[in-house]
């Protein structure tokens, strides 16, 4: 897991990956952050009447750029190997699967826990050399950092398992992305279609969508800024929600799980295909063609203008039989 070798080998395949994530953190991060020093400037000097309220510590684009870039990071080190033929040289090195996935992994979480304490450190460089750290109290960092690393290394986790369920970095990419939204999106398109087909209102639902909500791995990150509000004379923190760090907590442990027995099967007979084993392939086919039809049988509900079930039935037909003739080409384009 610790090998010399693998670690260099990990780091030529996601240089690019590497050079992105650091930039973002240790250069856009703390530069944004130094920013606030202006607007609070701007603020004091208005006297508070035009800017009542103002972000003065905001980490929240973070929690959208750094999935982003770990995914990348992901596909590099899974994806791109099936379709060099990298996969084949790495697996006839002297580790076992379970150990060339933990190498991986590892090396995401470290680097990711390395540019997170280099933010760390430049924004608390930053927080002590201006004015900033006479309106925010430094213990209001921590529930952010740690909030931020465990939300990307989740993500880095899903991007890795998947990518042992595929064969090919173009359909690793976009099932990763369908399964980080895969709740809201399933949940939406069985709703729409009992909407469209029974043309009646399921308002008691609303509560699984909140429910679906809470335990959707996109809605983790939660609140990452500091604002101060000048009417009220106060700081608002970010604080540690502890029901998003358990759902984060159970994402890291369940695809790092089915990350490990997959890559341990040693299935590498379909690399290039869109799917390493068969049977996951076929139950994809039934997933897409449904959600192709749902999203064909929207448009056409949303061009008639009408909620007609007749016509959301047509819809729903002619979806069908398109996403079953278009998987079933993009099947083969693949083969």
């Amino acid at each position: 897991m610790f090998s010399k070798a693998l670690w260099l080998k990990h780091s030529k395949q996601s240089r690019l990956a590497l050079i992105l994530l650091y930039l973002v953190y240790v250069v856009i991060l703390p530069f944004s952050y130094y920013n606030n020093i202006f607007e609070m400037n701007r603020a004091l000097e208005a006297s508070y009447t035009e800017y009542p309220f103002i972000y003065i510590g905001e980490f929240s684009t973070l929690a959208f750029i750094s999935p982003i870039l770990v995914l990348i990071l992901s596909i590099l080190l899974i994806g791109i190997e099936r379709n060099t033929g990298g996969i084949d040289f790495q697996f006839s090195l002297p580790y076992t699967p379970r150990q060339l996935f933990l190498s991986k992994w590892i090396f995401g979480v470290v680097h990711i826990f390395i540019a997170t304490v280099f933010l760390s450190i430049l924004t608390l460089i930053i927080h002590y050399s201006t004015i900033l750290h006479q309106y925010i109290d430094t213990s209001g960092f921590l529930p952010i950092f740690v909030t931020l690393f465990l939300f990307s290394i989740a993500f880095l986790t899903i991007g890795l398992a998947i990518g042992t369920l595929t064969g090919h970095y173009f359909s690793q990419t976009l099932f990763t992305i369908f399964t980080i939204f895969s709740p809201i999106l399933i949940f939406f398109s069985v709703l729409s279609n009992l909407k469209g087909l029974f043309n009646k209102d399921f308002n008691g639902l609303l509560e699984i969508e909140k429910k679906i909500v809470d335990w959707s791995i996109s809605f983790q990150s939660g609140s990452l800024s500091i604002t101060k509000d000048f009417d009220q004379q106060n700081v608002t923190y970010p604080t540690f929600d502890f029901h998003n760090l358990v759902v984060i907590l159970i994402y890291i442990f369940v695809f790092l799980v089915i990350g490990l027995l997959c890559y341990s099967r040693n299935a590498n007979a379909n690399n290039g295909k869109l799917f390493v084993y068969k049977k996951f392939g076929h139950f994809v086919n039934i997933l897409f063609v449904y959600l192709s039809a749902t999203s064909i049988a929207i448009l056409t509900s949303t061009i008639a203008n009408g909620s007609n079930v007749v016509v959301y039935a047509i819809g729903l037909l002619i979806g069908l039989i398109a996403g079953y003739y278009f998987y079933k080409r993009l099947n083969k384009f693949f083969e």
